[in-house]
């Protein structure tokens, strides 16, 4: 079966079918872990964490009287899904840039206008991928999100600090 020179038969050498089993290996062991999940991609389950939401101009009235710590937040869906309870507020004002008639910027403050940043602490998964609630929403910093309950909502909430510190 095997002659002098190594060879199955006089056509195939047994290095040559070593060679494509280790090769054959490598490509399965590539494909096991791009394809399927690892609980070691997961850092903690289902863990409170903090995120807080930037929405710029604001009338007073909604800014002073609709937003309120303990307020439960949801996401702007046909579900309407919790991302977590209202912890902390800050009142700045709203500020634009305005172009003066000689063609220079400033920053001009908002009569009647507030920046809000709503802080919540919200349950969900912390993976290597980032912060989730409800199972898949991904919340990062930079991101927009219609966030809602039922005395406001903000279309427009863009995602300030995502963590699990609570911040100052």
């Amino acid at each position: 079966m095997i002659d002098n020179q190594g060879k199955i038969r006089g056509r195939v050498s047994i290095i040559d079918i070593i060679i494509v089993l280790v090769v054959l290996a490598l490509v399965a062991g590539f494909v096991y872990r791009r394809a399927t999940p690892h609980i070691s991609d997961i850092i903690r389950g289902e863990t409170p964490f903090y995120v807080t939401f930037e929405v710029n101009r604001i009338r007073s009235v909604i800014a002073e009287d609709s937003v309120v710590v303990g307020d439960k937040v949801f996401r702007q869906h046909a579900t309407r899904q919790a991302l977590g309870t209202i912890v902390n507020i800050e009142h700045m004002p709203a500020t634009e840039v305005m172009m003066r008639t000689d063609g220079t910027a400033i920053l001009a403050t908002m009569e009647e206008r507030y920046s809000l940043r709503i802080t919540i602490q919200a349950t969900g998964s912390i993976t290597n991928s980032g912060f989730f609630v409800n199972g898949n929403d991904h919340l990062s910093p930079g991101g927009e999100v219609a966030i809602i309950n039922n005395r406001f909502i903000f279309p427009l909430a863009r995602v300030y600090y995502v963590g699990t510190e609570r911040p100052q």
